[in-house]
């Protein structure tokens, strides 16, 4: 991740994806990085004094996020994402109704990009066999246990034995236990990579703070 130090020409190419020497620069001035350089092409050496965002440029040099994201966007999904563990367990079709009821509207296919960046830096690890069980009605969510969610689909195929239709056996769970059951893996945050994640969760909420007192 980028500090306030001292790097290589090399080093920062790499870091940003980019070889030339003035396309370099130009980046790092457009990302709002105050740097000094010395030394010319190959052997420059640039000094980092000050990085304006560090969320975004965490965000483009750890996560491969492409520089012109709309970065408010993934901070306000990742600062749901991270700190709720319901949020984070619930399909995106869910998290995208809560994001735009919170005002902050963030669509379906732009949360699956969000979160497959942190699965392929392995923040996340589905591995654990954990799940969120809940019964859902139009945007509405109940969460309840694993025998609660068991529980209605044995009465579901008791039903469909009776005779009754999928649909009737369907419309019956969702009067007697308000919805339909459904369960939804839990996307666990990677214990190994703990100190990367607590550091972004830490971006997240300086960002949050910084716009707060710029507008009080």
């Amino acid at each position: 991740m980028l500090e306030l130090k001292n790097y290589t020409k090399s080093e920062l190419s790499e870091m940003f994806k980019t070889r030339g020497m003035q396309s370099l620069q130009r980046k790092l001035t457009r990302y709002g990085i105050d740097f000094d350089v010395k030394g010319r092409n190959e052997n420059a050496i640039f000094t980092i004094k000050k990085i304006s965002n560090p969320f975004k440029i965490f965000c483009i040099t750890e996560l491969e996020f492409d520089g012109r994201t709309d970065f408010l966007k993934v901070r306000n999904f990742f600062y749901y994402f991270f700190n709720d563990d319901e949020f984070r367990a619930m399909p995106d079709e869910v998290k995208e109704y809560r994001m735009r009821k919170q005002g902050q509207p963030v669509s379906r296919q732009t949360i699956f990009n969000y979160i497959t960046k942190l699965e392929q830096k392995n923040l996340l690890d589905r591995s654990s066999g954990e799940c969120i069980y809940y019964f859902t009605h139009k945007h509405e969510q109940r969460i309840v246990d694993k025998g609660e969610y068991v529980q209605a689909w044995q009465d579901y195929w008791n039903d469909i034995e009776k005779g009754f239709s999928r649909f009737e056996a369907i419309d019956n769970m969702k009067l007697i236990y308000g919805g339909v059951a459904r369960k939804q893996p839990k996307p666990e945050l990677n214990g190994i990579f703990l100190p990367q994640i607590e550091y972004l969760k830490t971006l997240v909420q300086q960002s949050i703070e910084q716009e707060i007192d710029t507008h009080d």
